[in-house]
């Protein structure tokens, strides 16, 4: 029987990648949520939502639902996050 033996101190490889730029204010920004389908998701991510409306102006657009906390969200609501808001807060619920 052959066995494989993996060496750990193997380099790992690693992907560059860079953050997305921090608004300056979040004075009036559109606001979208990704709500993952757990327990509590939504309703912690529409109280954050409201805080922030209250505190800085925000509006919350758009709430995409996942599938499930597992499934990736959807072309379609990226392509919407992109056109109609500002920024994006993704929540877990439990």
């Amino acid at each position: 029987m052959r066995r494989t033996v993996f060496d750990p101190t193997m380099p790992l490889e690693t992907t560059p990648f860079s953050y997305a730029p921090r608004p300056a204010s979040l004075q009036g920004l559109r606001l979208g949520l990704v709500e993952n389908t757990k327990f509590n998701s939504k309703e912690l991510l529409c109280k954050v939502a409201e805080r922030l409306e209250q505190r800085h102006g925000m509006r919350m657009v758009y709430l995409e639902r996942k599938k499930s906390s597992g499934h990736a969200v959807s072309e379609e609501a990226i392509s919407l996050f992109r056109q109609q808001v500002d920024l994006v807060l993704s929540g877990v619920g439990d």
